[in-house]
């Protein structure tokens, strides 16, 4: 016979059951939400690969920059804002017991892509490009250093000195020198950077190293400078003292960073969250970009540490809307500015909470990675940058990204996929437009960052299925389905046996094929009768992958294709995390 509880237990049952079910039931609620669509997982007509927020609109005010707010707002009051932030709380506790699943990107379509915006282009992973275009990057003209360049304004305060000039052909450029003790690195990154970006999709200023003659140089008069907080007209003085660190080559010439001015009117850095006010077309929060989310896999190729608002531009351009520019790659490989990175970069936050409580509740004895690792380096023209250390899904910048921090595996598939579709001739192709002279410093470089390459993909490939590129063509009764397997494709440790399961139906639930393939090609007779019926046909290929290596992803994919008698093509990609 079972004792009656006592009333002690009940009356403490009255008083948090309440509590108890309200928050049961706000998780259910967040869940539910959350989790649940009415919409299709294919598209019924067009799939929509363009974004037009590229309508014309007023020009908007210029935004104030502050170098250092974004690093206070997003290390403070943004990680507030996460613990204030219900919903993402719910989600974050419903995770780990499989009841709610992380938000996934605001802005992809039904193909599980990011369309073309003024955020993003298809690029390489989309359009091939040749080694030429690769190395041109978003270039359209050159320093021309047949004449005097001429200083129109000038920055003489700081680590990052320079001038803005205007070639003997009328271009306008920005031109920022390295350090004294790490010739040739800044620019060398600043260029390799931008190439790296542009061919990934973003929009980036024209970057280039040139060499000039430092007496072929003029002061347009009434060029002001700051000294000691006041302003004061500029002189040659002044001009020498920002180049007085620069080694001269054998013919008297000065290597520089030349970034030519963007075309329209910049209104200052957009932020990785939020959106912009005054500007109409800005509709997706910031942090709900999946290239912006999936950014975070590309900057972690190459260490691209301090990736934060204030190195971002709005632009104003030509035809009345306004284009986002990725900007300043002066801190990625092994460049930190003027110096190099510390092995910290990349391992932890500036200010990372997860590893101050670590090293509390183990009263000083937890010693993290980053102070075990010898920070030297071999070649100063690339600095500290290794593979050795690299943990693809540790990574992390100095400061928070609040885009960065809300990747999710899909938007982590999405950047991996853009770095493992470098080829080793490509990536040795956009080095090299950095000038290196160390044929040596090339090649570590260009190692290393394959070997970073192929880290990311084993990472990130063997926690989602990693098959990609979908085709259907469908002729004298026959559906032919193929696909590229992006895990075999990168030559990323081909396991021994690798094979695809399949199941295909129509969308109204009638059987069509299933069974095993060991290439990524499949061929079925399609019933005439389905056509016949309908002018076109909703088919549902469900797909697995089976390989013999430790977590052999056993993730689904549902892929939908349309089917008629005169055209065949893809409305639909669902991947399973």
């Amino acid at each position: 016979m079972s004792s009656k509880p006592s009333k002690k237990f009940i009356l403490l049952q009255d008083r948090f059951n309440p509590i108890f079910y309200s928050v049961l039931l706000i998780l259910l609620v967040t869940v539910l939400a959350g989790g649940c669509s009415s919409s299709k997982p294919y598209a019924t007509g067009p799939v929509k690969t363009f974004d037009p927020d590229t309508t014309r609109i007023p020009m908007p005010s210029s935004k104030e920059q502050f170098q250092y707010w974004d690093r206070i707002d997003n290390t403070t009051f943004h990680q507030i804002g996460k613990v204030l932030d219900l919903n993402r709380v719910f989600r974050f506790l419903g995770k780990p017991i499989g009841l709610a699943s992380p938000r996934e990107a605001d802005n992809i379509n039904k193909l599980d892509e990011v369309p073309e915006s003024s955020w993003y282009t298809y690029r390489h992973y989309h359009n091939p490009m040749t080694r030429e275009e690769l190395a041109r990057g978003p270039n359209t003209a050159e320093p021309d250093t047949s004449g005097p360049w001429t200083i129109f304004q000038a920055k003489l305060e700081g680590a990052m000195s320079g001038f803005f000039f205007e070639d003997a052909s009328g271009e306008r450029f920005l031109a920022k020198f390295d350090g004294p003790e790490y010739p040739g690195l800044m620019s060398s990154v600043e260029v390799i950077g931008s190439r790296i970006f542009h061919a990934a999709g973003y929009t980036v200023p024209e970057a280039a190293v040139a060499y000039f003659n430092p007496d072929q140089v003029l002061i347009r008069p009434g060029v002001e400078v700051e000294d000691n907080g006041e302003m004061r007209p500029m002189t040659m003085d002044d001009y020498r003292s920002i180049i007085s660190g620069q080694s001269p080559y054998d013919d008297g010439t000065i290597r520089v960073f030349a970034s030519k001015f963007v075309d329209g009117r910049p209104l200052g850095p957009w932020r990785f969250r939020g959106t912009y006010r005054d500007d109409p077309n800005d509709r997706v929060d910031h942090e709900h970009r999946r290239e912006l989310r999936g950014m975070r896999v590309i900057s972690s190729w190459v260490n691209d540490t301090d990736r934060r608002d204030a190195n971002s531009m709005f632009v104003y351009n030509h035809d009345g809307y306004i284009d986002h520019y990725v900007q300043d790659f002066g801190n990625i490989l092994g460049a930190n500015g003027h110096s190099i990175h510390r092995p910290i970069q990349g391992q932890a936050y500036l200010i990372d909470p997860r590893f101050m409580l670590l090293n509390t509740v183990s009263f000083g004895t937890y010693v993290p990675l980053w102070e075990t690792i010898d920070g030297s380096y071999e070649f100063p023209q690339v600095g500290y940058f290794r593979a050795d250390v690299f943990k693809p899904g540790r990574w992390v910048p100095t400061h928070p990204n609040p885009a960065f921090e809300n990747m999710t595996l899909r938007d982590a598939f999405w950047g991996a996929k853009i770095v493992m579709n470098f080829s080793d001739e490509d990536i040795r192709t956009m080095v090299e437009t950095g000038l290196i002279y160390d044929e040596r410093a090339v090649d570590y470089l260009v190692e290393t960052l394959i070997q970073r390459r192929d880290m990311i993909g084993r990472y990130w490939f063997k926690r989602i299925n990693p098959l990609d590129r979908f085709e259907a063509t469908y002729q004298d009764e026959r559906l032919q389905i193929s696909f590229s397997d992006l895990y075999i494709e990168g030559n990323l440790n081909i396991p021994e046996s690798h094979r695809y399961q399949y199941q295909i139906e129509t969308i109204d639930g009638e059987f069509l094929a299933d069974g095993v393939t060991d290439d990524p090609f499949i061929e079925l007779t399609f019933p005439e009768h389905l056509l016949s019926r309908n002018t076109h046909q909703i088919v549902k290929v469900e797909l697995y992958t089976l390989r013999n290596y430790e977590h052999s992803g056993d993730q689904k994919i549902d892929v939908y294709f349309e089917i008629g008698q005169n055209h065949t093509r893809l409305v639909g990609i669902d991947r399973e995390t």
